[in-house]
């Protein structure tokens, strides 16, 4: 896998291609702009992403997530 962000977008490479199910994370939700949606995986949040900062109640919303 890919361990800088610069080298997977030198590669040509999006972030969706890198995890799987990227529709369930907020950070693609939010580029739908879906803010009530964000806001409710959000709410209680338990978990932390390392890559994009946003933080949700569970940890399959995020792309890479650490426990807070």
């Amino acid at each position: 896998m890919v361990e800088k962000k610069d080298e997977w977008t030198d590669a040509g490479l999006e972030l969706s291609d890198l995890h799987p199910d990227h529709e369930k994370h907020l950070c693609h939700i939010t580029s739908l702009r879906n803010m009530k949606t964000v806001g409710a995986l959000a709410k209680d949040a338990q978990y932390l992403c390392v890559v994009c900062g946003r933080a949700a109640r569970r940890a399959v919303n995020l792309c890479e997530p650490a426990k807070l």
